[in-house]
């Protein structure tokens, strides 16, 4: 896992300037590693999706663990027509409470194209591969195989804005909800939801502590997938990706790193 400094992620994102000095370091982003992003793309089922506003992009959530970040439109017409059934039957999160926003248009957008066998919307098709030479000890007929079509999604996420110093200062307690898979802090004043662990190097120094010092609440069930979290934060302190007085990364190679 990469962290660098910011760069033109999502240019559908109004609010950000990229290459402007000032901004330089106000955000990080995190480079998809192999294990979070393939070219055919994960198969397992899809357990929720969200559209986050605050990164401009969709977020597919997937049983497996694999989370798959998209900021267009576009991109799930390279998925296939079951792939964007299944998409649909999962539950949907989006915080727009007007339902107006450019998330829920492209939701209502697919129950329709769903409903009407797609009319209008492009889609991938998968294709059979026959494997000559290799036979069905039973049926003795050619073994074919599924070919799934490459899909497109974003290889490079942007990191949640800064939260000021202090932000925890009334912290409650630090969740896990499994039904999105996101980390949930709740102080005396306010509550946030993290979508991914990257947003913790958005804290400072003294908050990321007091995330360290206490346990993250959760079903026994999803136990592991909460401690993914803590994980994190133990790393985040001991690599010092925490907000920092002065930028932690400097030059334009900065980066740094956390396995």
């Amino acid at each position: 896992m990469l962290i660098m400094k910011n760069q033109d992620v999502n240019p559908l994102d109004e609010n950000f300037q990229p290459k402007d000095p000032t901004k330089t370091f106000d955000r990080y982003v995190m480079e998809l590693g192999s294990s979070h992003y393939d070219k055919v793309g994960n198969k397992s089922r899809i357990t929720s999706w969200m559209y986050d506003h605050d990164k401009k992009m969709w977020l597919v959530i997937r049983e497996s663990g694999h989370r798959e970040y998209h900021s267009k439109e576009s991109h799930f017409e390279s998925w296939t027509k079951i792939d964007l059934k299944n998409l649909l039957r999962a539950p949907y999160h989006n915080s727009d409470p007007n339902r107006r926003g450019r998330g829920w248009v492209f939701h209502s957008k697919l129950k329709k194209e769903v409903k009407n066998d797609f009319p209008n919307m492009k889609y991938a098709k998968s294709f059979v591969k026959k494997n000559r030479g290799f036979r069905d000890p039973y049926t003795r007929k050619t073994i074919n195989t599924v070919i799934w079509p490459l899909t497109h999604k974003e290889k490079v996420i942007l990191a949640a804005p800064k939260f000021p110093k202090g932000v925890l200062k009334n912290f409650k307690f630090l969740a896990y909800d499994p039904k999105i898979g996101e980390a949930v802090i709740v102080t005396e004043e306010s509550a946030y939801r993290l979508a991914v662990t990257l947003d913790l190097i958005s804290f400072h120094e003294e908050d990321i502590k007091v995330l360290n010092e206490n346990q993250i609440r959760t079903n026994e069930q999803y136990k592991v997938c909460a401690k993914s979290w803590t994980s994190v934060v133990v790393n985040v302190i001991g690599s010092r990706l925490y907000v920092h007085a002065t930028p932690l990364f400097g030059g334009s190679e900065a980066g740094g790193t956390w396995s």
